[in-house]
């Protein structure tokens, strides 16, 4: 009984231990890696994760303020495999993995699907005392799946620092800002005037 009790007080001093669900990958996920034409495998959790940090330059901008994210991780995963022809993952593969995010901390902000394209685009984000604690991004095209996994304390500003490092894909912040308007003539071309 005694034992019973410390164990409980253990887990309650330790916040999150208990009821912290950590997103896995799957074994079924991990075996596609054999299907496929190009895989990229990255695995870094806790001090390996601030080690590959270390390799950051801090006197480069962007890569000091994905420096900075890093250091509030536990850690990162990302799973991507090409396929030479489509049909060699199934729905019920990335369901697999889609069902650890069921949890009421995770919560699915984006989900778009082009069926005619055989297209799936999903992002979820875990939610702890108010603050993103976790995000993952679910990618599926007929020939493509790509799996990224962010476990810790993210400030989801920031977060597009990470891309292009430790296996993340680069977002183009730029494209999803429309272009200028064309700039007004003030006044009339020379072509205008010869008339």
């Amino acid at each position: 009984m005694n034992q019973i009790i410390a164990g409980l007080a253990l887990t309650l001093l330790i916040p999150g231990t208990a009821l912290a669900q950590d997103v896995k990958i799957p074994e079924r996920i991990e075996k596609l890696a054999a299907k496929a034409s190009e895989t990229v495998n990255v695995t870094l959790d806790g001090p390996l994760l601030q080690l590959a940090a270390q390799f950051l330059n801090s006197k480069n901008a962007d890569e000091q303020q994905a420096r900075n994210v890093v250091s509030r991780l536990k850690g990162i995963h990302v799973r991507s495999f090409e396929f030479a022809s489509e049909g060699q993952y199934s729905e019920a593969d990335v369901a697999a993995f889609r069902s650890q995010l069921r949890s009421p901390a995770w919560s699915r902000i984006v989900d778009t699907n082009k069926k005619e394209d055989h297209e799936h685009f999903e992002i979820f984000v875990k939610q702890e005392n108010n603050h993103a604690a976790g995000l993952v991004i679910i990618a599926a095209e007929a020939k493509e799946l790509t799996i990224v996994s962010i476990d810790g304390t993210i400030d989801l500003k920031q977060l597009a620092s990470l891309g292009g490092q430790f296996g993340i894909p680069k977002i183009d912040a730029t494209a999803a800002t429309p272009a200028a308007p064309p700039a007004s003539k003030t006044a009339p071309d020379a072509k205008d005037s010869a008339e």
